[in-house]
């Protein structure tokens, strides 16, 4: 729908939106129960909460993508982290059971960091409030390779 909608502005990109990234460079997570010692952020928080827990925990993995959840039609933009142990979700909002399936990509932290004091938001290739024109550069090429 989006290379469509576009046809003719991002014909030579490699992706023509978010969804297409995730379907190309994302993978699937599998959903978990969250460990006790991880507390829920309020809903709306997901970016600014996964970033906090996996910078206070080094054997987290902050990932950004699209979750499909229990009750809602669509899928939306969503953060959670993984362990990196045993590569399981810990959503860092949706209660346990919530997320059916979650479709994204893990990122480093210093990439992480470093694109999120260059926009001023917590979102790192999601929408989260931020524009089109951030992502580009990620839609036209991929993601770089420190990503």
């Amino acid at each position: 729908m989006w290379r469509s909608a576009h046809a003719g502005q991002r014909d030579t990109w490699s992706y023509a939106s978010l969804a297409e990234l995730l379907l190309a460079q994302g993978r699937l997570f599998t959903p978990a129960v969250r460990p006790a010692r991880f507390a829920a952020g309020p809903p709306g928080t997901c970016f600014a909460t996964a970033s906090r827990m996996a910078d206070e925990h080094a054997d987290l993995l902050y990932v950004e993508g699209m979750v499909v959840a229990d009750g809602v039609p669509f899928a939306f933009d969503h953060a959670w982290c993984v362990s990196a142990a045993s590569d399981r979700v810990i959503d860092s909002i949706l209660p346990d059971g919530a997320g059916l399936a979650y479709l994204g990509i893990a990122l480093t932290d210093d990439y992480r960091r470093e694109q999120q004091a260059l926009r001023g938001v917590d979102a790192v290739i999601t929408d989260g409030g931020i524009n089109l024109a951030d992502n580009a550069d990620s839609l036209r090429g991929g993601l770089p390779g420190h990503a």
